[in-house]
């Protein structure tokens, strides 16, 4: 591994493997991933009319490095793991560490990522699975390394940096979280990925957001007899726009003080005051986060 060390501003990173990454979670939600999957493939198809790539560019930005300079990185075939030769990023790394992702330094130095599942899923699946070694820089929220494997945990709860429950909302002990990231090793949470497809049509997370806010959503919705996902056709794409609005009209019909769930209140997990119709309209257009997200997951019943 290798570190550099920053100011407060720049903090310090860390080099590591996707492979090396331990959740701290054992479910994401899968459209989530499947939306990039799909944006990814389809690009690929006319690949060198893509200025900016969104593989690429979601490389960049995960790295702390902007967005990806233009006609760097649109050659046909290129993995994250190999990228051409003339890939560049706006900046250096770590140049934004509010885009980067968190790490936490456990017991014997095991990494444990707590923030960046579904992207650095995603960067595992990519490209016919070829980039677990992927390399990608990090950012060290705590080491805990001089900690015990059980003090460990304790500190982990008691920080809220780690989520033990299931994709189907029942509750596991740290032993039982997946050892890799992936599809293989994490659980999905459909509602999880309802909560990814209300974010700016239902809610917005606040400037200090809890970690694991989604979570405390998803764990919300999940008891909303009028969004029962088993019973939703999700390769349906009005099917899942309907209860994707649904969820955000209920978000927008709390008020600020209500509790949604785990104790966070309304206002703590950036509830909006009403639908922002604009961003929804977006996200089901033709060419919309939903719409990638739903041909992936036709392609791999195919």
């Amino acid at each position: 591994m290798a570190t550099v060390v920053g100011s407060a501003a720049h903090p310090r990173i860390l080099q590591v493997r996707l492979d090396e990454l331990h959740p701290t979670q054992p479910a994401i939600g899968y459209d989530q991933v499947y939306y990039k999957l799909g944006r990814y493939a389809a690009e690929e198809k006319h690949i060198a009319d893509i200025a900016r790539p969104k593989k690429f560019a979601d490389l960049c930005e995960a790295n702390g490095q902007g967005d990806v300079l233009p006609d760097t990185a649109n050659v046909p075939g290129a993995s994250l793991a190999a990228p051409p030769a003339s890939y560049r990023c706006k900046a250096a790394v770590g140049s934004r560490p509010d885009d980067m992702k968190s790490v936490v330094i456990g017991p014997r130095g095991v990494v444990y990522l707590t923030d960046g599942h579904h992207t650095f899923s995603t960067f595992w699946q990519a490209d016919s699975g070829r980039n677990h070694q992927l390399k990608v820089w990090v950012k060290v929220s705590d080491n805990f390394s001089a900690l015990g494997e059980a003090q460990f945990w304790t500190r982990m709860r008691a920080e809220n940096k780690v989520w033990l429950k299931n994709g189907r909302n029942q509750a596991i002990t740290p032993q039982q979280l997946p050892p890799a990231i992936g599809l293989a090793s994490l659980g999905d949470d459909p509602y999880r990925s309802l909560v990814y497809f209300t974010r700016g049509i239902g809610y917005k997370p606040p400037a200090q957001a809890t970690e694991f806010l989604e979570f405390y959503w998803a764990g919300w919705l999940r008891g909303k007899p009028a969004l029962d996902l088993a019973r939703i056709d999700l390769l349906d794409r009005a099917a899942y726009a309907g209860v994707i609005l649904q969820a955000a009209q209920a978000m927008v019909a709390l008020q600020p003080d209500d509790i949604v769930s785990g104790g966070k209140r309304a206002a703590d997990l950036g509830a909006l005051d009403k639908v922002e119709r604009e961003t929804l309209e977006e996200l089901t257009q033709n060419k919309g986060k939903l719409g990638y997200a739903i041909a992936y997951r036709k392609s791999l019943a195919q």
